[in-house]
């Protein structure tokens, strides 16, 4: 699979960056949490198979 930086709103940037905190503070060091949407490797293909014509 290939992944692409996710598209965001304001509010989902805002949740991560409060989460991101929570979780810093939970290991004792800075931690940064990247969102990424999922893409098939083939655009033509539905859930995983190939076609064939």
């Amino acid at each position: 699979m290939k992944y692409i930086p996710a598209a965001l709103t304001d509010e989902h940037i805002h949740q991560l960056k409060e989460t991101e905190q929570h979780m810093s503070a939970a290991a004792g060091e800075e931690l940064i949490l990247i969102a990424y949407a999922q893409q098939p490797d083939d655009p033509e293909s539905q859930d995983g198979r190939k076609k064939n014509n």
